[in-house]
């Protein structure tokens, strides 16, 4: 192999994992809080049920999911009762409407790179909002 050719793909990965690694701060509710990106065979996952989803109801449900799985201080024990959830992903709903966990979830997806990293591409709520004023 070309040795140039083997430092460039030598590069590739080694960004790939520093890209892997990274965090990026979101807000929750009003709350900053820090999201790592999920492995590569959860973002699979992500990607057929983004692709599955078959309305807002799906949509919404994978964006809680993302926002939760994504999110190390939201799966914190002591969070859940104080919140008083079962289901720790109600910790998500307890926190953010249906609005602010559309929103997040597709600007985590598009973080993620599950998503065209568009500035046009809106949310599903803000799709359906604009529908509407139409």
């Amino acid at each position: 192999m070309d040795k140039k050719l083997l430092e460039q793909l030598a590069a590739r990965a080694e960004q790939k994992e520093k890209d892997r690694l990274e965090v990026k701060t979101f807000s929750v509710g009003g709350v900053d809080m820090l999201f790592h990106k999920p492995a590569q065979a959860d973002q699979l996952d992500y990607v057929e049920a983004i692709n599955e989803a078959s309305g807002a109801r799906d949509s919404v449900a994978v964006s809680v999911s993302l926002i939760y799985d994504c999110c190390r201080d939201l799966q914190d024990p002591a969070l859940h009762e104080a919140l008083g959830v079962t289901d720790p992903y109600d910790t998500v709903r307890r926190l953010m409407d249906i609005r602010e966990i559309d929103k997040l979830g597709a600007a985590l997806a598009r973080w993620i790179g599950l998503l065209p990293d568009s500035d046009g591409e809106q949310s599903r709520a803000e799709q359906l909002e604009a529908a509407a004023k139409n």
